[in-house]
């Protein structure tokens, strides 16, 4: 698999500009960049059309026959780039959640607890429903590819330590081994029920949720409700360890 480049958002230091909130349009930009070789904008320009059929159709691969045709060039063109359209899509899905992990939310001034939370769930939720297709698309490449399994483990574990770390400073103290791992699991919990959430709301738009959280604000709003909650126990000085938390 040919190893492309890094598609970060705005890191620390370029906080003034907001990246697109479509992949599709990231990858669209870096295909018509002079700069790049030509071999490279047309890998782009493949992906970007991938990109654009899998936000409409939430998840579902097109042909090679059909990219093709969309994109006015040979079988040859796309076989010098992929050996299939399975390899395309984990080249896509690998490009997309290195983006998504880099993209910046602006942030005036020191934030509480649950502004951090609202506004980190408000970013990830409205990168979501642009994007359904991206996660949909990851669920299912999950099912039957050990690589791509990893690295839904390995996010959900760097997810897990960046939380933990902005904690650990709000609060001016580390987290023992113990502590620790219990707010592990907390956040575990936490991540499965979001993951789900979302899922359901922008994936299959299961009737209920459509309802109650007509918009990715207001379910984001209901998830950091539920975050909040959750973390509010870490938040302070480490407590003793009880029966109650079935470990005595």
């Amino acid at each position: 698999m040919q190893q492309d480049e890094k598609i970060q958002g705005s890191g620390p230091e370029r906080e003034e500009a907001v990246p697109p909130l479509f992949f599709e349009e990231v990858l669209a930009i870096k295909s018509r960049e002079r700069t790049r070789p030509k071999r490279e904008r047309t890998r782009y320009m493949l992906l970007s059309l991938v990109a654009r059929h899998l936000r409409t159709t939430r998840g579902k691969l097109m042909t090679v026959e059909a990219l093709l045709d969309e994109a006015g060039l040979s079988r040859g063109t796309f076989y010098n780039h992929f050996k299939d359209m399975d390899e395309c899509a984990a080249v896509l899905v690998n490009l997309f959640f290195e983006y998504v992990t880099h993209r910046r939310t602006v942030s005036k001034g020191p934030r509480s607890s649950y502004e951090a939370i609202l506004a980190a769930n408000t970013d990830y939720c409205r990168a979501y429903e642009a994007n359904a297709g991206f996660y949909s698309l990851f669920s299912e490449l999950a099912t039957r590819d050990p690589e791509v399994l990893r690295m839904r483990e390995r996010m959900n574990s760097e997810w897990v330590d960046r939380i933990i770390l902005a904690v650990a400073r709000r609060r001016g103290q580390p987290f023992g081994t113990e502590e620790r791992g219990r707010f592990e699991g907390v956040l575990r919990l936490l991540i499965a029920m979001t993951i789900e959430s979302l899922r359901e709301r922008f994936v299959h738009g299961d009737a209920l949720l459509c309802r109650s959280f007509p918009t990715a604000d207001s379910l984001a709003k209901a998830l950091s409700d539920q975050w909040h909650l959750a973390m509010a126990a870490f938040e302070g000085p480490a407590r003793p360890t009880t029966a109650a938390d079935g470990r005595g």
